[in-house]
């Protein structure tokens, strides 16, 4: 499998992202995945260029974001995925992206959110959605950056 990571940051591509995390991971390519971002050209726009240079950056919505990433597991090239919520990642594994690993790795605070580490909030949607990726197999993990130490989302009181 060459999904090196799948990650939820609200932020999408930021310092993080393109400093630590795609040199970690030894990503080739980052492909987002997120309804919202998919319709906004400039915001494409601004996420293309905040990768580094020769470092493709793909935006799909949730339907055709599924089947890009279902097609690249099997590519030899390795790969970053980015989304936004929790959610979408569990749309994704419903339609049948096998991922061992969820990275969660920023949620802002905002109304209904409640914090779950540090800087990760959640929402209740956002919540049962990370209870029912762990019920389906995968591992939800809340870590910022590369070097901190995991924390595993079982193992958070919410």
């Amino acid at each position: 499998m060459t999904l090196r990571l799948v990650r939820v940051d609200d932020r999408l591509i930021h310092g993080q992202v393109v400093a630590i995390w795609l040199r970690a991971l030894g990503a080739k390519r980052i492909v987002i995945v997120d309804d919202k971002t998919a319709r906004d050209e400039f915001l494409r726009e601004i996420l293309e260029l905040a990768a580094p240079p020769g470092v493709p950056v793909e935006v799909h919505d949730v339907a055709a974001g599924t089947e890009r990433v279902r097609e690249l597991a099997t590519a030899p090239e390795p790969v970053f995925v980015i989304m936004r919520s929790p959610v979408t990642a569990l749309r994704m594994r419903e339609a049948g992206v096998d991922f061992p690993l969820l990275n969660v790795g920023g949620i802002g605070a905002g109304p209904g959110r409640k914090p779950l580490y540090r800087n990760i909030s959640a929402s209740p949607e956002e919540v049962q959605a990370m209870r029912r990726l762990e019920e389906l197999g995968t591992r939800v993990e809340l870590r910022i950056v590369e070097n901190d130490r995991p924390v595993m989302f079982a193992s958070v009181k919410v």
